[in-house]
């Protein structure tokens, strides 16, 4: 049986149209690839702004905590003690330790 000249055209027709398919899906993947990573970008400088506002604010805080500590020129005697108070306080304090009855909640004293 042989190839007839139509039968070439309908297949290179079809051939084409496949081809474009698979064009049209591939430019879909990389743009959809390409809005990820947009999104991606995006939510990684928010989450740098965020630590850069975070990390302003705590050198604030040490700012006043430190203020505080010091305290104004007028409290020479004062501030030393404070001094020592607050190195204190920035040791570990031991947990308390709370002691539970087992029979607590089982057990119910009706007799009076």
């Amino acid at each position: 049986m042989a190839i007839q000249p139509v039968d070439l055209s309908v297949i290179y027709s079809q051939m084409d149209n496949v081809a474009k398919f698979n064009a049209s899906q591939n430019q879909l993947a990389q743009v959809a690839n390409q809005q990820g990573r947009e999104l991606a970008a995006e939510a990684n400088l928010e989450k740098s702004k965020i630590v850069q506002e975070a990390a302003q604010d705590e050198l604030e805080s040490n700012t006043i905590k430190n203020d505080l500590t010091e305290g104004s020129g007028g409290q020479g005697a004062a501030s030393g003690g404070k001094k020592k108070k607050a190195k204190k306080e920035k040791e570990p304090v031991p947990l308390q330790q709370e002691f539970s009855d087992p029979r607590l909640g089982h057990y119910i004293d009706i007799m009076q």
